[in-house]
């Protein structure tokens, strides 16, 4: 027998002397009744929630219940008297109370002003039993008999998704009978006369469900209910211990709100490229371009590790099954102290716990891949979800040009991911979980055109698998541990002609997180973490010929062509090899302070030992978030950091770069402010300056080793900055309507050479503005749209082309170097949805239409031999897609 507090609470705001709320159910549901004004026109919020711990005695005497407490709460959110209004023990009331005086609410308002007011509180405590229906009464033994009989059993589990209804009430009216739901969602009730009854099923967050059943003597009636969901009232708030917020810029968004968006094919990890300070990347790209940084200086999480790539090829689905998620924090910049290596951005993927005690699956086919989804019980304690994913619009697509008559050839994307998770159930708040997952990328050629008439050769794969884990275990009521290793394989290959290279990584990883309540009002964060990579990059390079001749073109002259150096070549080509490990080990620690009840502070410290090629550099990179509520839902914010990273291996290697680099770095700053406008709407507005510095950057400048001359390739004189303002006014899930609008003004430079100025980063977007919106109309319809209008990306002009006599060729002639934009970028993407919903499972059909009024959207310009004529390449055409999925 295991301790088990149950973590769904039930908040119900009343004024103080005025009419205290109405309960029902034990506790488990309450109405507001207000007898007069002031209007409580925000409820008071749980912010922090403490675990109450099970009294050992009542845990050997099996004592258990609901403790309803009453609670007064001052102008400032500050929990004052707190009083026993129903008795379980005097063990359990006493554990309860002693939780309940150290949560933290937010303040309540009436009419649009904080006061004080008193809440009522159901804390229940529930012991883990085995649930065992009893035998019809002619089995049963005499002391059995005496017990009772099991008239009428059943389920309560929710319409469409069957999960258990944990915690229902089921009620007998003519009876006057009311039993409780467990943790699977089933009851029983005893002992009554035969005769006719309705019995009830009650639950906050769902429809309440009646049926009539005639029950007779020596029989045994069962029911299954299937409630369908309803939203949480306004003043009842169902809580599962919220998370501490403190940050200056962060998105939150949970799977609910994310499989919906227009645009992404119901992929959540496509909704982040929707959000503020993210550069669109030409076609559908999967690069990831946060304030101005390069791709490879922001950093994908997956509980808390770092992941290699994040999309599919050439604008893919995420390499995560949508199933596994719960929730995406991006931080775009001014990431806390628990984020390592990098000097951008972060993506923080957060997965779900998958433990069931019930079968689950989903699958959705749709136009460009198929996935499935299956979550299966092992034992009481054990369950396993595994997915799967494969496209094949490579098989598709040569039928469709085979039944064209013009001839065409193209470049399409192949695909698979998969993921598979074992999840124990461990006693209390304790979880532990296995995870492994993987994905495969490679390119493909769909023509139909015969295969002797193809100049072209493909041969690009990029593979990735991973096992990781996480044991999280309570450390009493106010601390918790959190322990997780990694362990994966990344590999790249690439071939064109004669040339190629091949990249492969082991990598070992292990995180330790512990967070804990120090005191009321300031929660404490220590953490570190080891990675180190193991990586050989292999490469066959063209060697080029000692001399030149002038009468032949720059790729002429050998077998082979120019492959990837340009230049005469010999024909043959030559290995390259470079091992390397590469790594860090870290310590951090940072604190959430409330200084005064309307100042907050996050203070944090990062130390990093990275190691490259033979150097281990050191850094310390201190940061300081804070937060002041100026007035009514109104915050302002502020932050400053220190983010260091190691150079990229392109670099920093022995044979092409310079290993002796010193580590880069950025100064993050940011300013910003938030208004609540009313419950579900929300204005954010950042302000932001990245400066960066030691940049590994082209040099000509020569080194010398044992007396020769060589090469240093690269120097740390680089750097750069990026500054712009960051706004997001956002309409939170509601049961009819969600939606945001995204802007981000911004600049990004870049320097590039030792002796040369800086120059405008190549994905620079000074305007972006994204609008997202999704309606639910009732009866299983939801539609949404999301427009985009990007400012062009800069490029330098081609003013036209001079023929170089020695190669044989034209060049070309450049004007300014990225002194000019690209056309503007627009577009229009469209998403229906229709959801039927039946006892044990749904199913939906979706279309969702990219560009819905065909944009041109120029992306490339491509010129003719001599660079007098020009042409664009346009963007993604009108791509209307649809499919089906179903679950249970």
């Amino acid at each position: 027998m295991r301790r088990c507090v149950t973590r769904y609470l039930v908040l119900c705001a009343s004024l103080l002397g005025g009419v205290p709320p109405a309960l029902a159910q034990e506790g488990v549901r309450e109405e507001v009744k207000r007898a007069a004004p002031p209007k409580i026109t925000r409820p008071p919020e749980l912010r922090t929630f403490v675990p109450a711990v099970y009294p050992p005695l009542a845990q050997k005497n099996g004592v258990e219940g609901t403790v309803l407490l009453q609670i007064d709460l001052d102008a400032r959110g500050k929990v004052g008297a707190v009083k026993v209004l129903t008795s379980v023990s005097p063990e359990l009331d006493a554990a309860a109370v002693d939780a309940v005086r150290r949560f933290v609410f937010s303040p309540a308002e009436l009419d649009g002003k904080p006061g004080p007011v008193r809440v009522r509180y159901a804390y229940r405590f529930a012991l883990d039993r085995k649930w065992v229906p009893r035998l019809p009464e002619w089995m049963l033994d005499a002391k059995e008999r005496e017990r009772g009989r099991d008239v009428v059993v059943g389920r309560v589990r929710e319409q469409g998704t069957r999960l258990p209804v944990e915690g229902a009430a089921v009620a007998v009216m003519e009876a006057g009978v009311e039993v409780k739901a467990d943790e699977r969602g089933r009851f029983v009730v005893r002992d009554l006369a035969p005769g006719t009854y309705r019995v009830q099923a009650i639950s906050l967050e769902h429809k309440r469900e009646t049926v009539q059943v005639v029950v007779r003597a020596g029989e045994q009636t069962r029911i299954d209910f299937y409630l369908p969901r309803l939203n949480v009232s306004e003043y009842e708030t169902v809580v599962r211990g919220k998370r501490r917020q403190t940050t200056v810029s962060r998105v939150s968004l949970r799977r609910e709100q994310l499989t919906t968006v227009p645009g992404t094919f119901g992929d959540p990890l496509r909704v982040i490229e929707n959000l503020p300070g993210v550069a669109r990347v030409p076609y559908v790209g999967g690069a990831l371009l946060i304030r101005g940084a390069p791709p490879n200086d922001s950093g994908v999480y997956l509980d808390g590790h770092r992941i290699p790539i994040l999309y599919h090829f050439l604008g893919g689905p995420s390499v995560l099954n949508s199933q596994f998620l719960d929730r995406i924090d991006y931080y775009p910049g001014n990431a806390d102290a628990r984020y390592n290596r990098l000097t951008a951005g972060v993506v923080d993927v957060a997965t779900r716990n998958t433990f069931t005690r019930q079968w689950q699956g989903a699958a959705d086919i749709n136009l460009l891949n198929a996935s499935l989804f299956l979550n299966v019980p092992i034992s009481s304690k054990v369950s396993v979800a595994a997915a799967a994913r494969r496209s094949y619009i490579d098989a598709i697509l040569p039928v469709v040009l085979k039944a064209t008559s013009r001839s065409a050839t193209t470049v399409v994307p192949v695909y698979y991911d998969y993921q598979l998770r074992l999840d124990v159930d461990l006693a209390g708040d304790d979880q532990l979980y296995l995870l492994a997952l993987g994905s495969d990328d490679a390119l493909a050629i769909a023509s139909n055109e015969p295969k002797e008439n193809l100049a072209v050769s493909l041969d690009s794969k990029v593979t990735f698998h991973r096992l990781q884990g996480m044991w999280r275990k309570q450390l009493g009521p106010r601390w918790s541990s959190k322990l997780s290793p990694a362990f994966g394989f990344w590999m790249t290959n690439f071939s064109s002609g004669e040339s190629s290279l091949d990249l492969k990584n082991l990598t070992w990883g292990l995180r330790w997180d512990l967070e804990g309540l120090v005191r009321k009002g300031i929660r404490l964060r220590v953490g570190a973490d080891v990675e180190v990579t193991q990586s050989l990059f292999q490469a066959q390079i063209p060697v080029l010929v000692d001399y030149r001749n002038p009468g032949a073109p720059v790729s002429g002259g050998g077998a082979g062509g120019g492959g990837f150096l340009g230049g005469q070549t010999t024909g043959e080509t030559q290995p390259v090899d470079v091992k390397a490990v590469i790594g860090g080990a870290a310590l951090y620690l940072d604190a959430i302070v409330d200084l005064t009840d309307r100042l907050q502070i996050m203070p944090g410290l990062r130390f990093d030992t990275i190691y490259y090629f033979g150097n281990a550099r050191l850094a310390l990179d201190p940061r300081l978030t804070a937060r002041y509520s100026l007035w009514r839902r109104t915050t302002l914010k502020a932050a400053v950091g220190l983010y260091s990273q190691a150079p990229s291996p392109a670099v920093t290697n022995e044979v092409t770069g310079n290993p002796n680099l010193q580590l880069e770095h950025a100064a993050h700053y940011s300013l910003g402010v938030e208004q609540g406008i009313t419950a579900n709407l929300s204005v954010n507005a950042t302000g932001y300056y990245l400066d960066r510095y030691g940049q590994g950057i082209r040099s000509n400048q020569v080194r010398f080793e044992n007396g020769q001359p060589k090469p240093l390739y690269y120097t740390n004189e680089g750097g750069g900055s990026s500054f712009g303002l960051e706004l997001m006014v956002k309409h939170e899930l509601t049961r009819h309507f969600y939606g945001w609008l995204a802007y981000t003004l911004s600049r990004s430079l870049a320097k590039r050479r030792a002796d040369g100025e800086a120059v405008r980063f190549a994905f620079d977007q000074t305007h972006i503005l994204t609008l997202v919106g999704s309606v639910r109309f009732g009866s299983g319809w939801e539609a949404g749209l999301r427009f985009r209008l990007v400012s062009g990306r800069p490029e330098t002009p081609v003013l036209g082309g001079f023929f170089d006599a020695d190669g044989g060729f034209y060049r070309q002639l450049f004007g300014v170097e990225r002194s000019e934009n690209r056309p503007l970028f627009h577009q229009l993407d469209l998403r229906i949805e229709k959801t039927w919903l039946f006892r044990l499972w749904r199913l939906s059909a979706y279309l969702d239409v990219q560009n819905v009024y065909n944009a041109e959207n120029p992306e490339a310009t491509m010129f003719d031999y001599r660079f007098r004529q020009s042409g664009n390449v346009r963007g993604l055409p009108i791509l209307p897609t649809f499919g089906v999925k179903g679950s249970f």
